[in-house]
């Protein structure tokens, strides 16, 4: 069964879209760029502010404020299908180079994926409802810290598809970026800054069933980025908690 979304305007959501099969969708640093110049383009076009994103080879996370009921969807559409586009023509000749570290060349058994077509995205992206603070803080550190877990980089600023650099700069250059929620997140907008580069190295601590947690509103539980549980709010830092987020 295919669940609804149930997206409400003003809400801030936490979206993760996958490659098909764990393909890769970004290759080099022209699909980087290509994919976040789409997004500039598909979120002004739905008026969708966007507050924090990090692109990993196989898949991306953003974390988007609906505008209407239907702007996220139609946000997401427009940008997977032009993206798809753009990726079925650049690596048509060769398209074993989104099988990630497989490849390098073409492997065995490689016409079964031409005669079928290339699908480059799993068939629903996943959403989850940022309920308050404490859920665009969790979700947000999640996604800027995965190139570090995977290994990509040392420090989250260094891996340059992310919002990480732009957070802990306190300004977004490329105008992505949307940043008074963010600023809003310790209730110290002039410390925050120093509070974020702080919050990211803290220790996490892993939810429990009875601590916060965050709405899915498509209806499945493995619809959550993989290994991340919203986790209960502490702050090991000194700052104060989140502020609770309107919507």
């Amino acid at each position: 069964m295919r669940w609804p979304r149930d997206f409400r305007r003003g809400r801030l959501y936490g979206v993760t879209q996958c490659g098909n099969n764990g393909r890769w969708v970004y290759v080099d640093q022209e699909d980087f760029r290509w994919a976040l110049t789409l997004m500039r383009k598909c979120a002004a076009r739905y008026a969708v502010l966007v507050h924090g994103w990090s692109l990993m080879q196989n898949h991306g996370h953003w974390i988007v404020e609906a505008s209407d009921d239907e702007s996220i969807s139609n946000l997401m559409r427009d940008m997977q299908s032009q993206y798809s586009r753009y990726l079925n023509q650049k690596y048509k000749h060769r398209p074993w180079m989104l099988l990630g570290k497989l490849g390098s060349k073409k492997p065995r058994g490689f016409t079964r994926y031409l005669r079928s077509g290339p699908v480059n995205w799993i068939p629903r992206f996943h959403a989850e409802w940022l309920v308050d603070g404490a859920g665009l803080a969790s979700f947000l550190r999640h996604i800027e810290l995965n190139p570090v877990r995977a290994k990509l980089c040392k420090r989250p600023e260094r891996w340059p598809w992310s919002s990480a650099a732009a957070h802990l700069a306190g300004s977004d250059e490329d105008g992505l970026l949307c940043l008074d929620r963010w600023r809003e997140l310790f209730g110290a907008p002039a410390r925050i800054v120093e509070d974020w580069s702080q919050f990211l190295v803290a220790p996490r601590v892993e939810a429990k069933a009875q601590a916060l947690r965050i709405r899915t509103w498509t209806g499945c539980v493995h619809n959550r980025p993989r290994n991340w549980v919203a986790p209960a709010w502490t702050m090991t830092t000194g700052a104060t908690g989140p502020a609770p987020m309107s919507g």
